[in-house]
């Protein structure tokens, strides 16, 4: 496999974290996905704006990402959890048809119950891409210790050949 490209939507920080983390790791590129007019809520509220926003199917225009996908075997895509599933902007990247025929991995961020998000990311993404894995990350600033030694595990747990290719 060759080359591989980091996706990520980040709205506190968390997300950004795993992904750069990852970033290091696998000598990877790196993309943050941002929506043209983002959420400027904060506090409680952003939990209720962005909760109406992924009940609402919500598909935020994003900014363009100027990434030549053709350069990238996979795909690591990383998302905070709102409302049990992934945010309005992987929604957007996910329906835009962008990625295909890709290997694809997904990491989420949370402070809780991530639902079934490995379910609904699965079901959105366009069925030529190859799942290679999934993992969730809760509480990464109470866990700092933990984050390396569970995306080492996490990686050794991807098939051998993309391993060997990284």
């Amino acid at each position: 496999m060759g080359k591989t490209l980091i996706l990520y939507y980040s709205y506190e920080g968390h997300t950004e974290k795993v992904a750069q983390m990852f970033t290091s790791y696998l000598n990877a590129d790196l993309k943050r996905i941002q929506p043209i007019h983002e959420m400027a809520q904060k506090g409680f509220g952003k939990y209720v704006w962005g909760g109406a926003m992924v009940v609402m199917k919500k598909e935020p225009e994003l900014k363009p990402l100027g990434i030549d996908f053709s350069l990238y075997d996979t795909i690591w895509i990383g998302t905070p959890v709102w409302a049990w599933t992934f945010t309005p902007p992987i929604l957007t990247l996910l329906k835009s048809d962008l990625i295909r025929d890709k290997h694809i991995v997904f990491f989420y961020t949370h402070d809780g119950g991530p639902g079934h998000i490995e379910k609904k990311f699965l079901s959105c993404l366009h069925p030529s891409n190859r799942m290679l894995g999934a993992i969730g990350f809760e509480s990464i600033d109470e866990h700092p210790d933990q984050l390396a030694t569970k995306m080492e595990n996490f990686i050794q747990t991807l098939p051998e050949s993309y391993r060997n290719n990284r």
